[in-house]
């Protein structure tokens, strides 16, 4: 009994613990997805020495953030070394942040017992596991957060601006968080202190002004315009579904119906449910004007929300009930971290542990293209496939794929096409049909690369695909 009570009582730092395990057995797993851009960006600080903070007009795709993590590795790779064990080691005192303040924020309304239900539910979440796998700052942002309501509710106003500012600084999806939050806080629960909150909207303002004057723009990138750029009603609408969607995923889906039924027996919402309902609105009002493509890591900070929620919600069932509502959300977790959408539907391969399997995968056409002498640029091949390995290895090589375009076709002799780049067009399926043979296919699990030669290299093309 002694043990079990100790157990509850240090649940943050012992999942804390499993998940540093877990990212060191990771170490060597190359880089993934949007990590490979901070990655980048934290190599292009070490090569100009700090100098230059706005990486754009240097071939780095500048998203308008001020470079909070990618600064945080640039000096961690000044100090021990451009690593790649080093970068996934970078992640864990987040990990462990983002723990302890989760621990914090759910025993002011849960016991030990079901706050270590949370994390429990936490070690088994495929998102959050695959985004600390891949040291994704949406690990800071999630942490950052709960930092900034547990200074609130502490009316701690210097942790207060500091979390808030931070936070706001490492994303800019930050904004109508920190803003709703504050709105929540000074109007209806009626605390003052809450207006230090807007101190990280002041600061968040003053970089987008900085930023503005040194690189000419606020918020689109005039070199990547076709994302963070205002759409349409039905554009929105369409957003505004896969919102919902992928609200629905990780089987979150049973937290909100156990949620909903609570409410509406209740009659009302409590503090858990109006942390998650915030959390909500902000990455609906982020995410459904615009046309940056929908990920599920933007949800991460809604599935964690969601846990002690959902805890709460069946609080006042028997122990044989919570346990089996438990097991049935934690077999649907399982089961959609291997449930995959159809390609033109894309899939959220960074917050799935499936995606493990690229890595081999990807090795497999490395060697296929050493193997038979082809040139690396003679291969065009999708977002994460045509990675640098410079910076996708880490490893002082700088092979390159050339960059499978998303709007127009290819004329490479190669063209590598992956369901890991979610990049389906059927223009393009037609296209390869037409005018390439398929050489090889490597596959493992869900995920493949096939490479396709050109047919009749030195004869013109057949654009039926148009």
């Amino acid at each position: 009994m002694a043990a079990y009570k100790f157990i509850q009582t240090n649940a943050w730092w012992l999942v804390s613990i499993v998940y540093a395990v877990i990212i060191v057995s990771c170490c060597n797993t190359p880089v993934f997805w949007d990590t490979y851009g901070q990655v980048k960006t934290a190599h292009y600080f070490l090569e100009t020495n700090f100098k230059h903070l706005l990486p754009n007009g240097n071939g780095f795709t500048d998203n308008g953030h001020f470079p909070l993590y990618a600064l945080y590795l640039a000096s961690l790779f000044k100090l021990f070394g451009f690593k790649l064990w080093l970068a996934h080691v970078s992640i864990i005192p987040f990990v462990v942040g983002l723990l302890y303040q989760l621990q914090l924020l759910c025993k002011r309304f849960l016991s030990d017992e079901k706050t270590l239900w949370v994390l429990l539910l936490m070690l088994v979440h495929p998102a959050m596991a695959a985004q600390s796998i891949y040291f994704s700052s949406e690990i800071g942002f999630v942490f950052f957060t709960l930092w900034m309501l547990n200074t609130v509710k502490d009316v701690r106003a210097s942790r207060m601006v500091l979390s808030s500012t931070l936070l706001c600084l490492l994303n800019l999806r930050a904004l109508p968080l920190v803003i709703i939050v504050s709105i929540y806080f000074v109007f209806v629960k009626k605390q003052k202190t809450a207006w230090y909150l807007f101190a990280a909207v002041l600061v968040s303002i003053i970089w987008m002004f900085i930023h503005f004057y040194a690189g000419g723009w606020f918020f689109t990138n005039p070199e990547n315009i076709g994302h963070r750029t205002a759409i349409g009603f039905m554009g929105m609408m369409k957003n505004l579904f896969w919102c919902f969607i992928k609200l629905t995923d990780y089987g979150n889906i049973i937290a909100l119906i156990f949620i909903a039924l609570f409410c509406f027996k209740q009659k009302k919402i409590e503090e858990p449910f109006v942390f998650l309902i915030l959390a909500i609105i902000a990455v609906i009002a982020f995410c459904v004007p615009l046309s940056n493509p929908i990920s599920n890591r933007y949800f991460l900070l809604v599935y964690i929300f969601s846990l002690p929620a959902f805890i709460y919600s069946i609080s006042s069932f028997s122990k044989q009930k919570v346990t089996a509502a438990c097991l049935v959300f934690v077999l649907l977790m399982i089961q959609s971290n291997w449930l995959i959408k159809p390609n033109k539907y894309g899939n959220a391969w960074d917050c799935n542990l499936q995606s493990l399997n690229y890595f081999d995968v990807r090795k497999e056409l490395d060697d296929y293209v050493i193997q038979n002498h082809i040139s690396p640029k003679d291969v065009a091949a999708g977002f994460q496939v045509y990675f640098n390995d410079e910076y996708y290895l880490m490893d002082g090589s700088n092979k390159a794929y050339d960059l499978l375009s998303d709007t127009e076709m290819n004329e490479n002799l190669y063209i590598a096409d992956s369901n890991i780049c979610n990049n389906y067009s059927k223009e393009r399926k037609e296209y390869l049909e037409n005018n390439y043979t398929l050489v090889k296919s490597f596959t493992k699990g869900s995920i493949y690369i096939r490479l396709f030669k050109r047919n009749n290299p030195f004869q013109g093309f057949c654009y039926s695909a148009y």
